[in-house]
């Protein structure tokens, strides 16, 4: 299938992590055969102004309309499968990261470790879009465009950043099941100490919860340098891991 991968990031003041994972998704893209492309602040060109005013500070809200509009964009200009990963993702074992998606639409699945109110570990399962895949026939595609503006247009602007992405996802997948890729993991603040530490708990249960096995994984940006579960990520921490997943092929992530 003539397939492009495509991201979108700022072009200034990148961080080293960032690089770092963007570089991971377009050599992937280049082994697998796929074209690929990268867009800047030109993103939000295709979401409007209405929309961005609403989403307020959480700019990721209105990536999660901007990705879907270029996927459209995309696929009128002839690709015949779309693949988008969010720019934080580190694909660090690109020789078994295969996609067999060749129909319709699909999404990651997510399992976010994290201890639960009694203080014991948890496994959550969510959908996520950190990964999304349209193929030509999608029938989602347009819907899930329309459905961002309509949940959108009808807040008063305070609305949780992961309203039309996770939050979306998770709850029409319960209703009608989509087709789920589970090779992208999430790094939760339990996930990335266990990497620094050598310890596994929180990837034990991470590993026995996950379908299959993990080829990248979300360093998640949106909680690095705040306060998460107790637990505080910094850029450092992440390049440390990044390194150390690049150089291991994820072997720290399987027990």
């Amino acid at each position: 299938m003539k397939t492009i991968v495509y991201q979108s990031y700022r072009t200034s003041e990148v961080e080293d992590w960032i690089t770092t994972a963007m570089a991971s998704v377009e050599e992937w893209s280049e082994k697998a055969g796929f074209t690929y492309t990268k867009y800047g602040d030109e993103i939000f060109d295709r979401v409007p102004g209405w929309y961005q005013e609403k989403a307020g500070p959480y700019r990721q809200i209105s990536t999660d309309l901007g990705r879907l509009v270029l996927a459209r964009e995309l696929l009128n200009a002839g690709y015949q499968r779309v693949i988008w990963l969010d720019a934080d993702v580190l694909v660090f074992d690109p020789a078994r990261f295969f996609i067999t998606i060749t129909s319709g639409s699909a999404f990651g699945r997510e399992i976010w470790v994290q201890k639960s109110v009694d203080g014991q570990l948890k496994a959550y399962k969510n959908v996520h879009n950190a990964f999304s895949c349209f193929c030509a026939n999608s029938s989602f595609l347009d819907f899930y465009i329309d459905a961002c503006q309509r949940i959108v247009g009808r807040t008063n602007g305070n609305v949780p950043p992961q309203i039309v992405g996770t939050k979306l996802l998770t709850a029409l997948h319960n209703m009608i099941g989509f087709q789920l890729v589970d090779g992208v993991g999430m790094a939760s603040p339990l996930i990335v100490q266990d990497i620094l530490n050598n310890t596994s708990k929180a990837i034990e249960l991470l590993c026995e919860t996950s379908a299959g096995p993990l080829c990248a994984v979300n360093l998640c940006a949106s909680i690095v340098g705040k306060p998460s579960g107790g637990i505080t990520i910094d850029p450092m921490m992440i390049q440390t891991i990044s390194q150390k997943l690049v150089s291991s092929r994820g072997a720290c992530l399987r027990f």
